[in-house]
């Protein structure tokens, strides 16, 4: 399987420095996201994997979408600029929606339940997925309402998210974006070795997005090659290729050259460095 850096040139949206805000938009998204996935979580035979809570990207990479239900003609989806929660057609255009400013995870899961009902699916019994205990926790999973505040930042978590997917669409390798960690990922087989690549909006209370690359089986530490696009290795936890948004260069044109650089390097050290 080789990477094609030109799948990233078409409709880039520059990132630019984090908003200051944004550990708080990226908890309040992914709770958010849990939403969609109860639909999955509660409809569809789990997966092995439990890709039955995942999201994906709809076409035009603006919104999310969840497992499609009632024989694919419905699946629930959000807008994450807007905090807009909706109910989908099979296409994934929305057919209901609600904004969620000001309304409880318990209203949001209320929603989607009544227009699932409306529309032939029965959905009575919505909830949301249970994670181990690294989940972040937020005032929203006390009953806390969504804010209204902080459509910039979780604009910069959209433009995250589309862009990564430019870079790795061309993997043909399904790209979704899970609920538990909230990030935007493949699984990749590259020779002997499988690689989930991807993009991290976050971790803890204050991290800041970072692209990655984990290993399995990791690779021998000794015999590891320097990273292109300003990568690093990452042995903290998991052991794999990372590019902080910290270290991305300037303007549209240097962040997708970097990160098709450091996605270029890592698939190729996945693969004992030969070019992939």
């Amino acid at each position: 399987m080789r990477y094609d850096p030109s799948m990233s040139e078409a409709g880039w949206e520059e990132l630019g420095r984090a908003p200051s805000d944004l550990a708080e938009a990226r908890l309040v998204l992914h709770h958010a996201v849990q939403l969609v996935a109860a639909v999955g979580q509660s409809l569809v035979e789990a997966a092995p994997d439990d890709s039955q809570q995942s999201l994906s990207l709809d076409s035009g990479l603006r919104t999310l979408l969840g497992t499609p239900v009632a024989g694919g003609k419905l699946r629930a989806g959000l807008d994450p600029a807007r905090l807009v929660l909706f109910v989908a057609n099979g296409a994934g255009a929305p057919v209901a929606e609600i904004s969620l400013a000001g309304r409880t995870l318990a209203e949001g899961l209320a929603f989607l339940a009544s227009e699932l009902s409306r529309r032939s699916q029965r959905a009575p019994a919505l909830a949301l997925p249970k994670h181990p205990g690294d989940f972040p926790h937020h005032a929203l999973a006390d009953g806390g309402r969504f804010p209204s505040a902080g459509h910039e930042s979780r604009a910069f978590l959209a433009r995250l998210f589309a862009n990564t997917h430019r870079l790795l669409a061309g993997q043909r390798a399904p790209l979704r974006l899970w609920p538990h960690h909230f990030d935007l990922a493949c699984r990749l087989r590259l020779a002997s070795v499988s690689v989930g690549a991807g993009v991290s909006p976050g971790d803890g209370p204050h991290g800041l997005p970072y692209w990655y690359a984990t290993l399995s089986p990791p690779p021998p530490l000794d015999s590891l090659p320097v990273l292109a696009g300003g990568g690093s290795w990452h042995f903290t936890g998991w052991i794999g290729a990372e590019l902080p948004l910290a270290r991305l260069d300037r303007g549209a044109a240097a962040e997708q050259r970097q990160l098709s650089a450091f996605f270029q390097s890592a698939l190729g050290a996945a693969q004992g460095g030969r070019s992939v």
